[in-house]
């Protein structure tokens, strides 16, 4: 195979490959985690550090003592390494507009060789008109001539109406093809489950809030929520009614946060929100409110109609600091969060309490 292996983009030496194979190895039994394939790609792109995100999820999982075994680890391969459906997709919806275009650019090259044979025609038809006009018989001759102008006309007007109607398909294939682009970019940023933001979408658009903030001097908040006691309430009522606790909760920040901010899911019970042109206070009365609003809801069991008690939130909130990295912010949005829990849950607690 050679001295050299390849990883994504890079060109690493064998040794070095081998060398980060090993570290991995050794995170992933220092972690209890089994050396899967899946498993193994996931900590061996942690080892790289080739994917910044990822990274800081571990870390994160990792400092806050969570599991990681299972399900954690399936989730993390498929959120930062699969994507294969995705790339699926736009593989199919790219080809089939290279096949559209490709069909516009052959009917352009049939109407333009057909434009150049209707000159051809004409030009002899002109020299013939000519010589004609200078004969005895000039009056038969034009007669003829002129019909077979009328001919070529009429030949030219039914090859430009269907290169027309040709064009016309192609044209609507095309628009048809940009909606159903359009729609895999929609749903590769969509929570399937929730129909909010995912955490792909939450990353582009922490980016982006990041920089404007940073130009317009501004504010740029961030809240962490946790569904208090998610795991014991979806082995208890089953994992349909989970699904709808997630599906509850993502509606309540919806209807609270408004056009203020993006609710967003990033993984199994735990929610943020991007909250641009917000302070610190606002942020934590915004988190205070949605806290209240969920805790309200009583959630029954459809089929017997009892009651199956209230969903509570913890929720961390922290301020952007103009200039420092993404992952910062996140960290403190997140230990705000642990403290809310550790703290007896169902509250909210801001970065401030932390340096407290």
């Amino acid at each position: 195979m050679g001295a050299a292996a390849s990883a994504g983009d890079d060109c690493v030496t064998f040794d070095k490959a081998k060398g980060t194979a090993l570290k991995a190895l050794k995170l992933m039994s220092d972690a209890g985690i089994p050396p899967t394939p899946p498993n193994f790609a996931t900590w061996y792109a942690y080892a790289t550090g080739r994917i910044p995100a990822l990274n800081s999820e571990i870390d994160r999982m990792r400092l806050a003592g969570r599991p990681m075994a299972g399900a954690p680890m399936a989730e993390l391969h498929d959120r930062f390494l699969s994507g294969a459906q995705e790339r699926a997709d736009l593989v199919s919806v790219s080809e089939r507009i290279e096949e559209a275009m490709r069909s516009l650019v052959d009917n352009l090259g049939h109407a333009e060789a057909g434009a150049q044979a209707y000159g051809e025609t004409l030009n002899t038809l002109s020299g013939e008109l000519t010589a004609q006009a200078d004969s005895s018989g000039a009056v038969d001759g034009l007669q003829r001539l002129i019909s077979g102008v009328v001919l070529e006309t009429n030949r030219m007007l039914t090859v430009n109406r269907q290169l027309e109607d040709r064009l016309n398909r192609s044209a609507q294939e095309i628009e048809t093809l940009r909606k159903d682009l359009h729609v895999v970019k929609e749903e590769a940023a969509t929570d399937a489950l929730t129909g909010i933001a995912n955490r792909k979408a939450f990353e582009t658009a922490l980016q982006k809030t990041m920089q404007d903030t940073a130009q317009a001097s501004g504010f740029l908040s961030l809240l962490n929520l946790d569904i208090d006691f998610f795991k014991k309430f979806n082995d208890t009522h089953g994992h349909q009614t989970g699904d709808q606790v997630l599906k509850l909760v993502a509606r309540m920040m919806i209807d609270v946060v408004g056009d203020k901010g993006l609710p967003c899911r990033i993984g199994g019970e735990e929610f943020v929100v991007l909250l641009p042109d917000t302070g610190l206070p606002q942020a934590r009365a915004l988190a205070e409110t949605l806290r209240t609003r969920v805790g309200t809801k009583i959630l029954k069991n459809k089929k017997t109609g009892a009651e199956l008690g209230a969903i509570t939130l913890s929720i961390g909130v922290a301020e952007w600091a103009i200039g420092e990295p993404a992952t910062n912010l996140i960290e403190r949005a997140d230990e705000a969060m642990y403290l809310a829990k550790r703290s007896g849950r169902n509250q909210v607690r801001t970065q401030n309490e932390l340096e407290r």
